[in-house]
């Protein structure tokens, strides 16, 4: 018969495998948010070279609002995160190994490691500015074509 000691480690364990399959289930989620907050950003900007007039800067206006949210998931995401790994790094502190724990203090003394959340937050910055710019682009057009030669 087992004694408390292994049964309470082999619970432990079992607690800690998972919380680490619920940490993988939450980055594969926000995987599959980054890519449908993509795709939906890719239709936004397929529809605005399609209409290409002053309509296109109500969907650009609405694809701002996208990637603000997106880029509020992403944080909400790393906050989720960042919790789950602290649940699993104080279970850790009792088991034998610590590999978490491990691999994070390796990859904070890495000066060449990016946290992922700060390059994952740059594809939405990348679309609001893109989508600024054309908002810009498509009212200097307008303006232009609606001089006459006397304005000139």
């Amino acid at each position: 018969m087992a004694n408390s000691n292994d049964c309470k480690d082999e619970l432990l364990l079992a607690q800690w495998q998972t919380c680490v399959e619920m940490a993988n289930s939450i980055s594969q989620r926000r995987d599959t948010m980054n890519n449908t907050f993509v795709t939906l950003n890719l239709a936004i900007m397929a529809a605005v070279s399609i209409v290409w007039d002053i309509k296109s800067i109500l969907i650009l206006f609405a694809g701002i609002v996208v990637c603000v949210l997106w880029l509020l998931f992403i944080r909400n995401y790393r906050q989720l995160n960042s919790a789950k790994f602290d649940v699993i790094n104080s279970i850790e502190k009792r088991l034998p190994a610590r590999p978490f724990c491990e691999e994070w203090e390796k990859l904070k003394n890495n000066k060449q490691y990016k946290d992922g959340t700060k390059l994952e937050k740059w594809l939405p910055i990348m679309f609001i500015v893109l989508y600024i710019a054309t908002v810009i682009i498509i009212i200097v057009i307008k303006l232009k074509e609606g001089r006459t030669p006397n304005d000139v």
